[in-house]
């Protein structure tokens, strides 16, 4: 899939529009009404959205964390069926344009042949365009509009970034990861620690995840690791490590099987739903003994997870 990251002239496409974070299942629809259009009338499937989150710009300080990061974005619209994604750059000026002067830009970049948006997209000045607004500019302007309905979880639940946000938020990650259509996963390079797990006889690898991710609830997670070499069963923690802090926010993970050499690798956490809470133990005896529990729920989980598959 290309990657656009500056305007440049090209011929007919379908766009589907969207912030896309998350790349959830209610994005997948709109993907998949955009794809079968563009496969019907042999043209490509663009899809368009920002190069950061509107919120960073608009109100920064109550801009979200993401679902995914750039590089996962990508690779999951690709596998959604996306020819081409273009991030058009978000910055004020951008924030301040006027929902018809966001309409004209697009169609002075590519021949529209068709847009495709979700029932709850808007765009423009104080989010001022919305479906009925793309509709009339279709008309007006001969190019063919596809309207997505919401996506339900099977409790009728609307699927949305920020409902996935909060599941995630909640500790569970399988549910969120049902409502995406794909596992939630951390990805980051393995980073020297303080070697405090190492020192009480649990090394683990401390994962320097992208600071914009939406990382879960803290606590302590069954995992798979994902490395160059293949998939290694694990247990994560993600916190501030109340019992031996390290004053920050970390993602550590302890492989349960050997002790393979990870420093200076990129790799790849898939969690399950969260084991427990992060607390304060009275002691280190204390702490190490809840981690052996917490090995073998991690274990447990993991075969189960391997059962069902």
């Amino acid at each position: 899939m290309r990657v656009i990251r500056k305007a440049e002239p090209a011929g007919e496409r379908v766009l589907a529009l969207g912030t896309f974070d998350g790349v959830h299942l209610g994005h997948k629809a709109l993907l998949d009404a955009g794809k079968q259009y563009a496969q019907q009338h042999g043209i490509l499937l663009r899809a368009c959205s920002f190069d950061r989150h509107p919120l960073e710009v608009i109100r920064p300080e109550i801009a979200p964390k993401l679902l995914t990061a750039p590089e996962e974005k990508e690779e999951w619209m690709e596998r959604f069926g996306a020819d081409e994604l273009q991030l058009l750059h978000f910055d004020r000026k951008t924030a301040d344009m006027e929902p018809e002067d966001f309409l004209r830009m697009l169609r002075e970049t590519v021949t529209l042949r068709a847009v495709v948006a979700g029932w709850n997209y808007t765009f423009g000045r104080g989010g001022k365009g919305n479906a009925e607004l793309l509709l009339k500019d279709g008309k007006e302007h001969a190019y063919d509009v596809l309207i997505i309905p919401p996506v339900r979880t099977e409790r009728q639940e609307i699927i949305s970034s920020t409902m996935i946000r909060g599941k995630l938020l909640e500790g569970r990650i399988e549910e969120a990861g049902t409502m995406m259509g794909h596992p939630y996963e951390i990805r980051g390079k393995v980073t020297e620690g303080k070697h405090m797990g190492k020192n009480i006889g649990v090394p683990t690898a401390n994962v320097e995840a992208d600071p914009r991710k939406q990382l879960p609830a803290f606590g302590v997670y069954p995992c798979r690791v994902i490395t160059a070499a293949g998939v290694l069963p694990a247990v994560v923690n993600i916190g501030v490590q109340p019992t031996l802090p390290s004053g920050k926010v970390t993602v550590e993970a302890h492989i349960l099987e050997g002790e393979p050499e990870l420093y200076g690798q990129e790799i790849r956490l898939i969690p399950g739903d969260r084991i427990r809470t992060e607390i304060k133990f009275s002691s280190v005896e204390a702490l190490t003994a809840q981690i052996r529990k917490d090995q073998e729920a991690a274990t447990a989980w993991l075969a189960r997870a391997c059962a069902a598959e």
